[in-house]
């Protein structure tokens, strides 16, 4: 899947470097030295990409972190499949598990994202308008990058009632990234993270998350990638997998061969978790997509979430393993905390928020309300928009 984006991404690249060159505000990040590590660049602020277990902690002593992650809108397509699979199961401390959420506007039941917010689970965003062409990413101005993330979200606290400063992360769609231009953006914005970018060379042992205030080591599969400076914001790194065929991929539902039955689906997933526990346990991430799992009399799909469940039973033996957001797993990595203390980490507790979402509306957009040749439908908290929102009018102002 990214071998023929990156041949795309790499002419796209050039010209990246060309904006750069005549003038754009820059500040080149410099290499993270012992020096650095030792004066500048410590815990809780600042954390240098690398293999390193945070905190010096030894492998005995850290909790494996595993990341349970899905891009797109949440609908009533899917919902009952979160329903199923993720709520009700518990980490060693006997709180929830929590996954996070990549949610793109189009198509997202916004009552229904209120509901998994409440329960714990982390809302981040995957743009407005989802566009599906990868140059577009990659060469948005940062004007457009406002209008599709920043403005996406207001629109997620206004529609889903969910607090802008619960909004922490991002993904970019497709994994293109917009390099500087996407970063200055969202530090700007006030964001937290961005977890987008895979990586192949540090997969085994795995790459920490790490902030940017230091020349990132982690290759580049999608450019263009960030060269800048961009002080306490974090990348969470997308360690690749091993499909049966030895070939990475970012986003399990691009593993190939595609698996068929649930040992199969179990079968990929001990394996790639295994690479991540007998070595640094560097965060073990499952990022895909609920329809790679989820949808109506698909015999494959059906076992591939009974491997995917069964998996997720397999976890819950383990003492010294967390299913946690990516928000709560930066919260460790900031104050490292060996598993024997994680049953008094208030970032892995889970309490339930109150629901604030408590009138549901299902609106109605003609073609002539939105910005395209066909009718909208959207569920929202508390009063329906008086047009459709989108780009420019993020709360469907009229």
């Amino acid at each position: 899947m990214f071998g023929k984006r990156l041949v795309l991404a790499s002419a796209l690249f050039v010209g990246y470097v060309a904006v750069l060159a005549l003038g754009q505000a820059v500040t080149p990040a410099l290499p993270c030295t012992e020096a650095v590590l030792a004066e500048n660049c410590t815990l809780p602020d600042c954390r240098c990409s690398g293999i390193d277990i945070p905190g010096n902690l030894t492998v005995a002593t850290t909790p494996q972190l595993v990341f349970l992650t899905f891009d797109d809108a949440v609908a009533i397509q899917n919902i009952d499949f979160y329903r199923e699979v993720l709520y009700n199961r518990k980490n060693p401390n006997n709180h929830n598990i929590t996954a996070t959420f990549f949610i793109n506007h189009e198509y997202n039941n916004y009552a229904l994202a209120h509901e998994l917010y409440r329960l714990g689970h982390d809302i981040a965003l995957h743009s407005m308008s989802h566009n599906p062409l990868t140059p577009y990413w990659a060469n948005l101005n940062q004007s457009m990058w406002r209008a599709e993330v920043v403005d996406q979200r207001q629109q997620m606290a206004t529609l889903a009632r969910i607090p802008v400063a619960d909004v922490k992360g991002f993904r970019a769609p497709f994994l293109q990234t917009g390099g500087d231009v996407m970063y200055s953006v969202l530090q700007e914005g006030g964001f937290q993270w961005e977890c987008s970018r895979p990586t192949l060379n540090f997969r085994k042992p795995g790459i920490w998350p790490y902030t940017n205030d230091y020349r990132s080591t982690q290759d580049c599969q999608i450019q263009p990638c960030p060269v800048g400076e961009y002080k306490g914001f974090w990348t969470v790194p997308m360690i690749d997998m091993l499909g049966d065929n030895n070939e990475g991929c970012a986003m399990v539902d691009t593993c190939t061969p595609v698996p068929e039955t649930a040992d199969e689906t179990y079968d990929l997933l001990l394996k790639n978790f295994n690479d991540h526990y007998t070595t640094n346990k560097a965060p073990f991430g499952i990022f895909t997509h609920a329809a790679w799992m989820n949808g109506a009399d698909d015999e494959g799909l059906a076992s591939r979430k009974i491997g995917y469940a069964r998996f997720l039973d397999f976890l819950a033996t383990k003492e010294d393993v967390y299913i946690v957001s990516i928000s709560r797993a930066i919260e460790w990595i900031k104050t490292p905390t060996p598993v024997a203390e994680l049953a008094d980490f208030v970032p892995f507790q889970v309490p339930v928020k109150p629901d604030d979402c408590t009138v549901v509306r299902n609106c109605y957009y003609a073609a002539e309300q939105t910005p395209f040749p066909t009718e909208r439908y959207m569920t929202v908290c508390d009063a329906c928009p008086a047009v459709y929102p989108w780009l420019g009018n993020p709360l469907g102002v009229s």
